[in-house]
């Protein structure tokens, strides 16, 4: 995540739809809103994504001066959800 939205050619927009830039521009400004979770043994240790913490997301889209809908909503929540999978399969 860290990604800046830049319209352009920017390579790291490679494939991203424009219709899909609202979410995306949404994400950027809420994608360090998580909620983790530490687990530990004696063997190793990682954190689980849960989430991200909505209270704290709506905090930011708000400051943003994001107006958010519901299908705006499901777009970012989508994205949550193949993050957090990304996230988690990695034991980041």
């Amino acid at each position: 995540m860290g990604l800046e939205l830049e319209i352009g050619d920017e390579p790291e927009l490679e494939g991203l739809w424009e219709a899909h830039l609202p979410a995306w521009s949404a994400w950027c400004e809420i994608e360090g809103q998580w909620r983790t979770v530490s687990v530990s043994t004696m063997e190793r240790s990682r954190v689980i994504w849960i989430g991200l913490d909505y209270a704290a997301a709506d905090a930011g889209l708000t400051m943003a001066g994001i107006v958010m809908t519901p299908d705006l909503w499901a777009e970012v929540r989508a994205i949550e959800a193949g993050a957090r999978e990304e996230l988690n399969r990695h034991g980041r």
